[in-house]
């Protein structure tokens, strides 16, 4: 169970060695972007979906998201070229609107190079998805090698992502934080035997109930001058 947001210094229960980030909505203000492009997918296949039915598919890959709602509908979604109409409308979705990163990951990511904690990042989305939120936001120079959906057999919330993630730091996945923002990745986290901090940019407290600390503001993470990484 989580804890609750305290006032006083919380630190992890054992000292962590790299910290693996997810990108939609953890390092990228991009979860509701995603899911319109989602949604306007789901509707050029004649399948009309309201957004907030959607939001259960956060952290999930794009296979696996249209292969449910296929079973569940009964309309033809993965024969139809389908997630290569999601990818153009998330594209196209970023260049009108733009994007931005989440608050505080700047400072945080300088923060883990000013202390040598090593970082990347695990993602069910695609590669080229991956890549544009990155760039788009500047943060693509930051995470030169990452792991995104077209890497593992499984998305989240099986394990595979982040045990993939721990293995390009050639660092054990006990000794690595996840920080995570929806209930699907806090999961792939934990069963891949990482201790996890959720921010609640895109799902209310209550949801991610299984991390092992809630923050509202990723800028409730601090590095101590030892290098622990402690909730404030």
């Amino acid at each position: 169970m989580a804890n609750e947001q305290r006032d006083e210094t919380c630190s992890l229960r054992s000292p962590v060695r790299a910290v693996i980030f997810d990108c939609d909505g953890v390092l990228v203000d991009s979860e509701v972007l995603g899911l319109r492009a989602l949604q306007m997918a789901l509707q050029d296949a004649g399948l009309e979906m309201p957004m907030e039915s959607l939001t259960r598919f956060s952290g999930r890959s794009h296979h696996e998201t249209l292969a449910e709602l296929e079973q569940e509908s009964g309309v033809s979604l993965l024969g139809n070229n389908l997630d290569e109409r999601l990818q153009l409308h998330y594209m196209g979705l970023v260049r009108s609107s733009g994007l931005r990163s989440c608050p505080g990951i700047p400072e945080l990511i300088a923060a883990l190079k000013q202390k040598s904690i090593p970082f990347t990042l695990a993602s069910s989305g695609p590669r080229q998805k991956v890549l544009l939120s990155l760039r788009s936001v500047g943060l693509e120079p930051e995470f030169p090698d990452f792991i995104s959906g077209d890497d593992v057999s499984r998305a989240k919330p099986a394990p595979d992502p982040y045990l993939a993630a721990a293995a390009i730091l050639n660092i054990k996945a006990s000794d690595c934080l996840a920080i995570e923002d929806s209930p699907n990745g806090i999961r792939s986290a934990r069963a891949a035997g990482m201790q996890v901090i959720a921010v609640t940019n895109t799902y209310k407290r209550e949801m991610l109930a299984e991390a092992d600390f809630i923050v509202d503001d990723i800028q409730k993470l601090a590095i101590s001058k030892t290098g622990r990484i402690e909730v404030i």
